[in-house]
């Protein structure tokens, strides 16, 4: 489904279970669609495992609206485009030096900013220009792209605290009886 990006719309990854199945299709896409490569490698969207479970959790970025990742970066190469609602890197003045990512770590958020495994800059997801291949080939319908959520900086939470508290719903630890 193709949507028109006359404003600002996110990618939405439901952390219910069932949920992700950790087939990564939407890795896969991604690259393909971005690099012309059927390696999840040059993804923008990433799918991290965890026990007990397993647990998949993806992470994409949710484009929150302080943007600590286009503040974090020294050259500018970050952008937020107003415009058209998209988050750009521009290739002529990035250095892959990875402050936007650490930025983004730093704010409590998923760390979702990849770095290309070829030219070393980053990569972020900028909703495949409205029609976002992962959410459109996701078998589990975990992703879904909609309108911008006002609680996209909450949706952006670390993997590992999503698949912990994942863990802890399906996973309760169990008392003790005397």
């Amino acid at each position: 489904m193709c949507f028109s990006m006359k404003s600002p719309m996110q990618i939405y990854v439901d952390h219910n279970l069932p949920g992700c199945s950790g087939c990564r299709i939407c890795e896969k896409m991604c690259a393909l669609n971005h690099e012309k490569k059927y390696n999840p490698a040059y993804s923008r969207i990433k799918v991290f495992q965890f026990y007990p479970g397993p647990i998949d959790v993806p992470i994409v970025c949710q484009y929150c609206e302080d943007r600590p990742c286009v503040a974090a970066c020294p050259t500018g190469a970050l952008i937020y485009d107003t415009n058209n609602f998209q988050m750009k890197v521009d290739e002529n003045n990035c250095t892959g030096c990875r402050a936007c990512n650490q930025a983004c770590t730093n704010s409590g958020r998923g760390g979702c900013i990849t770095f290309n495994p070829s030219s070393g800059m980053a990569q972020i997801c900028d909703l495949c220009g409205g029609n976002p291949k992962c959410a459109k080939y996701c078998p589990s319908d975990t992703l879904h792209f909609l309108a911008m959520s006002r609680f996209s900086k909450r949706l952006a939470k670390p993997a590992k605290l999503i698949a912990s508290r994942i863990a802890d719903q399906f996973y309760p630890v169990k008392k003790e009886i005397d």
